[in-house]
């Protein structure tokens, strides 16, 4: 009896076939899987430039008005938000004393006629200065007299509650940023007690309204920073961000203070008076760019957040989101 085999060409044309239907497949395949990582790079990457936004508004909102300024690393400049006309890559600003205040440890007001401008003693109702002490100790992880080493300061808020620049002075020496002076911050003197808030210096106008600030904040992406500085200054370790996300990689900056010569830790640049203080965290590793706007008196935050979905980086996604802050 016979036994019937396949030939040669019948061979090679169900290899040929089977070719075709595995390429087809993987394909498919292919397409399933940029499709379900598409959508879970929208979702997360929503999520987290909603959270990240959210975040850097809310810090925002407890700012000095006058105080926010863009410093470029490279050209060791700055200026203010309210005049600014180039690109700057890291944002800047002094924070109001939030946590202080909601605790109502201060009203930040002034009794104008219970004062002495001839001892530089302002009458704060409703105003602890022990209290006070208390909350930026804990909020800092300090034994450290808040007073003596100038941890929290005051300024008047005068005609800066519009958010505009209304100096008649020198902005580059008003709020003490990047070596220069800091002529509209006040340091508090440690004899103060109760309700009443003793400056260290005799201001040339008081007001009824004042701010009580305790740090400067920064914004940045790694790769306008320096890498060693990170590690050696801010005490980061960089292992846990992987080396391809580190340029995109977005840190704040806290726990510093311009009025006491003090620039963030991983600042490249520094006068022969400063130093580089304060800690540093992490936003976002996406982080494909920010900035900050002035529109209508009010400041427009922008981020952009990109993740590659390929390991061609052929294909990506990238969300937007912004928020206004008053």
């Amino acid at each position: 009896m016979t036994k019937k085999a396949f030939t040669l060409i019948e061979m090679i044309v169900v290899i040929v076939v089977a070719g075709i239907l595995s390429a087809g497949t993987f394909i498919a395949l292919k397409e399933i899987y940029l499709r379900s990582s598409k959508s879970k790079a929208i979702s997360e990457l929503s999520r987290n430039s909603e959270l990240v936004s959210s975040q850097v508004a809310s810090l925002l909102y407890d700012r000095v008005p006058s105080s926010v300024i863009g410093y470029n690393t490279v050209s060791k400049s700055y200026q203010s938000i309210y005049e600014i006309n180039t690109t700057y890559n890291v944002l800047e600003w002094i924070a109001t004393a939030k946590e202080s205040f909601e605790h109502r440890d201060f009203s930040g007001f002034v009794d104008m006629n219970a004062s002495n401008p001839l001892t530089d003693t302002l009458s704060s109702p409703d105003t602890s200065i022990s209290a006070i002490s208390q909350t930026i100790q804990k909020k800092f992880d300090t034994t450290q007299n808040i007073y003596d080493n100038n941890l929290v300061a005051l300024i008047f808020a005068g005609s800066f509650d519009s958010g505009s620049l209304a100096l008649t002075n020198d902005f580059n020496n008003s709020f003490g940023w990047h070596g220069g002076n800091s002529s509209l911050i006040y340091d508090i003197n440690s004899s103060s007690n109760g309700n009443s808030i003793i400056l260290k210096s005799h201001p040339n106008e008081i007001y009824e309204k004042y701010y009580l600030v305790d740090s400067a904040y920064a914004i940045a992406r790694g790769e306008d920073l320096n890498r060693t500085l990170l590690e050696s200054s801010c005490h980061f370790d960089l292992s846990v961000i992987k080396q391809d996300d580190f340029n995109r990689t977005m840190f704040l900056f806290y726990n510093y203070r311009p009025w006491n010569k003090e620039t963030f830790c991983a600042d490249p640049n520094i006068l022969n008076s400063e130093s580089r203080e304060g800690n540093v965290t992490v936003l976002s590793t996406e982080t494909e760019g920010f900035e900050l706007n002035l529109v209508n008196s009010n400041l427009q935050f922008s981020l952009t957040l990109k993740r590659d979905i390929s390991s061609d980086k052929k294909h990506f996604i990238t969300i937007s989101k912004q928020k206004v802050i008053f």
